[in-house]
């Protein structure tokens, strides 16, 4: 009997968790606007990024920005229309 239980100890393994994935922190900016919703489709749903924090004055242009760590949003901005025509950038 003893023989038994510890092969069925042996057999099951507890899976562990996996670690949370993160790439460095990525900053996009869009010049020209000081708030700006962007609507990125993913599949069948659409991710809304939130530009903010731009500024327009005399004494120059700050863009609007986003910061992530997340990679799959870093993906999805990247892989964008967006992003490819140049209107998001990395800052």
């Amino acid at each position: 009997m003893e023989n038994t239980k510890e092969k069925t100890k042996e057999k099951v393994r507890v899976r562990e968790k996996e670690p949370y994935v993160a790439c460095e922190k990525r900053v996009y900016g869009v010049e020209g606007m000081m708030e700006w919703n962007a609507l990125i489709p993913a599949g069948r749903s659409t991710l809304r990024v939130h530009f903010s924090g731009g500024t327009i004055s005399g004494y120059g242009v700050t863009p609007a920005r986003y910061e992530t760590d997340n990679v799959a949003i870093c993906h999805l901005i990247e892989n964008s229309f967006w992003y490819k025509i140049g209107k998001i950038r990395r800052l």
